[in-house]
């Protein structure tokens, strides 16, 4: 036990005069919420921005000519004819037309050559899951701010190292690095939201501050760049304003208190209560919950300080829970970046695709976020049932479209179904990792979290190249997705346990209680 553990907490003369308040109400919605969420927002922007990256570096270009000749518009027909000027030894200059300067168009990547720069792509997403598997545990046992600082580092440098990269070769291994230190702030960012809020607003916070604004605004940074040297720049911007940021804002407390570093938890929350101008009166309601946690430590049987990966799995009821979430998100992540990292085939910009998914998708997610406060049946498992069965539909019905060889005629039919399943695929997302949070006790809550990254960067790894099957049908894909996510809908609605109001955990066991909320 360290010194931290050994010291104790003096009470007030009149602390217990006082009701005692939770350490979220402690916290409140004052002007330290907004400065942490704030924060929460320019770190999540830049995970986005990392995993959005190859949506536009990576784009495949549209081969138009070779010197004087012009191509047909079927690109097999003018990839097989640059095919046949590049084997008689014809090196005339080739004519590209794409919406955005992409690696393939620097490196000369094009035609069945672009196929190196998606298999690229997939490795800088086992990268984020990589990275969320190191950092996930470096956040429980040294702190939240710690590591979303060093992850952020990180990116910032190895940003500006992928706009220098003189070969697709340096441009690979510089955005595996980005993509490493990305997978540590894709965890922990959500955590660290969870154990700032009131559990009444857990759901409206978590569905302000989250990736939707920012998918809506990657595009809008993408389209001014224009190129990706230009976009790994901004990256790089981006991530110096987030750590300038969150330099400012403190430790959880959650995470100190858990720590047993109730003298720092002290401090930490009188800075916080003189920010938010409620120091004088809060302090009172501080020492009684610091003396009630302590007592409850020494009370309690002896606690493992350090926990891992392997804690999860030791649980019946959280192993069972672990596995289902995990699930469930990595077919979320399949929906997501599959459709994403195919909009080259949707009509339409993909400037403008990308700025209406994101934005309507947040509007969905403020919809569900206000639900959540004003209607008490507005559940987290009814939310995830409800856009999981949209999606659902979305799914078959495009599946159906291209068994019947109708879709020529309804490309328009294609198109809305692939962005409503975007859209509803942003609620699905904050409800599963608000859930993982709230199950999860603060021991393994961020290591648990970021088990839930990682399931969703499995998701993202394989969303790459899931829609590599329409060689084999293009319905096929679609028939893939659509049958995941019913066996995702059994499973969540039937074993997972509903969490909307409950307190956060602080200890082990988890009991597995009987789940009569549909």
């Amino acid at each position: 036990m360290d010194a931290n553990e050994e010291e104790t907490v003096a009470l007030s003369e009149d602390s217990n005069e006082q009701p005692r308040k939770s350490l979220e109400e402690i916290i409140g919605l004052g002007r330290y919420a907004v400065l942490a969420f704030c924060s929460m927002n320019l770190v999540i922007l830049s995970t986005v921005s990392v995993i959005v990256f190859m949506v536009y570096a990576g784009a495949s270009a549209q081969v138009i000519g070779c010197g004087a000749e012009v191509f047909p518009k079927d690109q097999i027909e003018a990839c097989r004819r640059l095919s046949e000027l590049r084997q008689s030894g014809d090196n005339c200059s080739v004519q590209t037309r794409s919406q955005f300067k992409s690696v393939s168009i620097e490196f000369g990547y094009l035609c069945s050559d672009a196929l190196t720069v998606k298999s690229s792509t997939t490795a800088q997403m086992v990268a984020i899951l990589l990275g969320a598997f190191v950092f996930g545990q470096v956040s429980d046992l040294y702190g939240r701010k710690f590591t979303m600082l060093i992850a952020l580092s990180g990116i910032a440098v190895f940003s500006f190292l992928v706009a220098q990269s003189r070969s697709f070769v340096e441009f690979v291994i510089t955005r595996l690095a980005v993509g490493f230190f990305a997978g540590g702030t894709s965890g922990v960012n959500g955590v660290y939201i969870v154990e700032h809020c009131q559990k009444a607003h857990r759901m409206l916070i978590s569905n302000i501050v989250t990736w939707s604004p920012n998918f809506a605004l990657a595009p809008i940074i993408a389209y001014y760049a224009e190129d990706w040297r230009t976009l790994s720049y901004y990256s790089t911007i981006i991530n110096i304003v987030a750590i300038l940021v969150l330099a400012v804002c403190y430790e959880s407390p959650r995470f100190l208190i858990q720590k047993r570093k109730y003298a720092e938890a002290r401090k930490t929350l009188a800075r916080i209560g003189w920010i938010n101008g409620t120091e004088e009166e809060s302090m009172v309601d501080v020492d009684k919950m610091l003396a009630a946690e302590q007592e409850k430590m020494s009370m309690g049987t002896k606690q493992k300080k350090k926990y891992h990966y392997f804690d999860l799995f030791k649980d019946a009821a959280l192993r069972k829970y672990t596995l289902i979430i995990g699930f469930g998100l990595t077919v979320t992540s399949l929906q997501s970046y599959g459709l994403m990292f195919n909009q080259e085939s949707l009509s339409g910009s993909m400037y403008v695709n990308g700025v209406f998914f994101g934005a309507f998708r947040w509007v969905v997610n403020l919809i569900v976020g206000v639900l959540d406060i004003k209607w008490s049946g507005c559940t987290r498992k009814r939310v995830a049932l409800v856009m999981k069965t949209i999606n659902f539909i979305c799914l078959s019905l495009i599946a159906t479209i291209f068994v019947l060889g109708l879709d020529q005629e309804y490309s328009t039919v294609i198109r809305i179904a692939s962005i409503i399943v975007l859209v509803g695929v942003g609620p699905v997302f904050c409800t599963k990792f608000l859930t993982a949070s709230e199950i999860y006790p603060t021991g393994v809550r961020n290591i648990g979290t970021s088990f839930q990254s990682m399931s969703s960067r499995l998701g993202t790894i394989f969303g790459t190249t899931v829609f590599l099957l329409n060689v084999v049908h293009y319905s096929l894909p679609y028939a893939i997705l659509a049958t995941l996510l019913f066996v995702d809908i059994f499973l969540f609605q039937k074993i997972v346990p509903e969490t909307k109001g409950v307190e956060l955990k602080d200890h082990f066991p988890v009991k597995e209680e009987e789940d009569d909320q549909a």
